[in-house]
């Protein structure tokens, strides 16, 4: 049976890319283990930020507060709290992707006019769940990270960086993460009716 995925199977993955031990253990009170907590959230929110992952999206039905909001909307909504970053969509209706046009992002709260909606976001979860091409290239970022800490090579860094995101140039969308983007799109639907209550594009698709 394999063995589950954690957090330290990454870390030690990553350890041996550096040619290090791979003596990593999650309840381990040393210099490596402050490293690690320091340069994994880093790592986390750059990678998960690049794409609108299928495997750590998730569609929430948003709870309406009781007290009208002072924005002048009829209506304040709070976005769940593990959510990364801002909603990839506010829906009125998540099976057919009805997307809701006019509204206010403010802080942690939706406001509109709308009675009921629901947020598409993306949320962090346990490495076990993982797409396993999107663990290959979170190891490289984590090791380019885990270079100068560790090693005070930034050559080294650069080198592992460029594997996982490509080249500065690209933005992230090169290397294995640009390839496992481009795989991810080409996976999706062509056509996705975010719009279709839209006449424009209703006539367009129709």
């Amino acid at each position: 049976m394999e063995s589950e995925i954690t957090k330290a199977t990454l870390v030690n993955q990553a350890l041996i890319d550096l040619g290090q031990p791979p003596n990593f253990s999650i309840d381990e009170e040393t210099g490596l283990g402050g490293i690690v907590d320091i340069v994994w959230p880093g790592v986390a929110d750059e990678t998960f930020g690049l794409h609108d992952w299928t495997f750590c999206r998730k569609t929430f039905r948003l709870n309406r507060q009781a007290a009208q909001p002072e924005s002048g909307w009829k209506y304040a909504f709070n976005l769940p709290g593990k959510k990364v970053g801002d909603p990839l969509a506010i829906l009125i209706d998540p099976r057919r992707d009805v997307v809701l046009r006019e509204f206010y992002l403010e802080g942690t709260e939706v406001h509109c006019d709308q009675e009921q909606i629901w947020a598409r976001c993306r949320v962090m979860v346990d490495p076990r769940y993982w797409d396993p091409a999107f663990r290959a290239a979170y190891r490289k970022a984590l090791a380019a990270e885990l270079a100068v800490p560790l090693l005070q090579d930034v050559d080294l860094k650069d080198f592992l960086r460029k594997e996982a995101f490509g080249t500065p140039s690209e933005g992230g969308a090169g290397g294995k993460f640009g390839r496992l983007i481009a795989q991810n799109r080409a996976a999706s639907p062509q056509y996705a009716p975010l719009y279709e209550n839209d006449p424009l594009t209703g006539a367009r698709w129709g």
